[in-house]
């Protein structure tokens, strides 16, 4: 099923990687990477609460440790600088576990991402601190094995997971991720 979304979502995925590369390459200050964090915590923050509210221990065992959002905030008070709240109303389109999943698979995917990242940053930006780069370390050095873990809750869960709507998530969230990226 995973090698499947993969494949049906590689073109979304590419197009929000294109422009979070492009908002990368461009900052130049502590403002510019706090404007982005803030960017970043107004997408994620409502997403993140409610596919808490979704998906349980019975479909991904670990779920609550799959939270990031306190990594923005925290990055976000470490820059001096304080959340937004979120505009965006994209989270109201999540309407079932298995598109949750789907959303869950970006979150999840993007802490692969986050730890290139990281250290991507920290060659552009050598003022950036580890305490203010939080969230794209994420796991950290466990970082491969929380993806591995997710995979397996996916592949082994007892829910009967509907493909075509856990693929919708990813597509979904994808796209609203880019035009929150470009805004």
């Amino acid at each position: 099923m995973l090698s499947e979304l993969k494949e049906k979502t590689k073109e979304c995925h590419s197009d929000v990687e294109k422009v979070l590369v492009f908002n990368l390459k461009n900052l130049k200050t502590l403002e510019d990477y706090s404007n982005l964090l803030k960017k970043m915590h107004r997408f994620f923050e409502p997403l993140e609460r409610k596919i808490q509210q979704l998906i349980d221990e019975d479909v991904v065992y670990d779920i609550k440790a799959r939270m990031h959002v306190e990594h923005l905030k925290q990055d976000l008070l470490n820059l001096q600088e304080k959340p937004i709240k979120s505009n965006h109303t994209f989270y109201e389109e999540i309407f079932s576990v298995s598109y949750a999943l789907g959303v869950l698979y970006v979150i999840e995917g993007s802490t692969l991402g986050g730890q290139i990242i990281s250290k991507m940053l920290k060659k552009q930006m050598p003022l950036l601190e580890n305490n203010q780069l939080n969230y794209f370390i994420s796991y950290g050095e466990n970082t491969h094995e929380m993806w591995s873990s997710f995979k397996n809750s996916i592949e082994n869960t007892n829910f009967d997971i509907n493909k075509d709507e856990m693929i919708k998530g990813a597509k979904d969230t994808f796209n609203s991720l880019k035009m929150c990226l470009l805004s």
